[in-house]
């Protein structure tokens, strides 16, 4: 066990260097990806970190495409470009609890659980960065109504594939540890699950803002250099906090499905 959090702490130590040189993290980010390398290497070595790592690069890698296209989208977000230390906690937290759990509840198998719960973050994010590509139409998942591209609870066929792909790339990533069919698709669909519930709390009970200057319907609490208003949801639910919200659906998916 100390072995392991030592080359936990060397791996996450390396992570985070070159996630902040590339301007994937924020100095906060960077520092707390460090942390959760070393719970979640020194709780479970290469199985429980390869899926968190898969979600990690390949988000970061999407993140990064379709930047023109994304310029004017992003100003919808609450939060665009490098991640900080919410951010980070809102993907990582949950799998970093359950890798802690592994340890100390031994008699319980949270595998197929955690890795539920990152393939409900890989989900979430890559249909958002894959959605916002997209030239189909976007509708809420409540109304079913169209609207603009990157409103929070839109969703659309091509995103919601894109966080199908996530979603399954994560369950792949961890197969040689579980190597049943049965655990990989449960991993999948409840993936999916976490990432439309995401859609769900953000076209209910998240913030959303309107912009009193250009008329824009933002996560933001400031817009064109003005204070936004409230239009609807709860103003201390955030996007960070749904996100969270979404691994835990995704891992209590996981658990109701086996």
């Amino acid at each position: 066990m100390p072995d392991q959090f030592l080359l936990g702490g060397l791996f996450g130590l390396l992570v985070a260097v070159i996630s902040y040189a590339a301007r994937f993290l924020t100095r906060s980010g960077a520092l707390t990806t460090f942390m959760l390398a070393v719970v979640v290497y020194g709780f479970g070595a290469w199985a429980w970190t390869v899926p968190i790592v898969t979600f990690f690069v390949t988000s970061s890698l999407l993140s990064k495409s379709g930047r023109t296209r994304k310029l004017q989208i992003n100003e919808r977000f609450e939060k665009s470009g490098a991640r900080d230390w919410a951010q980070v906690l809102a993907n990582g937290g949950v799998p970093g609890i359950l890798a802690f759990l592994s340890v100390s509840l031994p008699i319980q198998e949270l595998y197929p659980f955690y890795l539920a719960s990152v393939a409900a973050a890989a989900a979430d994010t890559w249909g958002t960065e894959i959605g916002v590509h997209a030239r189909g139409r976007v509708v809420s998942i409540v109304t079913l109504k169209t609207v603009p591209s990157g409103t929070s609870g839109g969703i659309s066929l091509t995103g919601t594939l894109g966080g199908a792909l996530g979603a399954v790339a994560v369950a792949l990533s961890g197969y040689a540890w579980y190597a049943e069919i049965r655990i990989g698709l449960a991993v999948v669909v409840a993936g999916i699950v976490g990432s439309l519930a995401d859609s769900l709390l953000g076209a209910t009970v998240q913030a959303r803002f309107h912009c009193p200057v250009c008329g824009s319907e933002t996560e933001r609490t400031e817009h064109c250099g003005r204070a936004a208003d409230l239009s609807g949801g709860v103003s201390w639910i955030r996007n960070d906090l749904v996100n969270a919200a979404c691994t835990f659906v995704g891992a209590l998916a996981a658990w109701v499905l086996m």
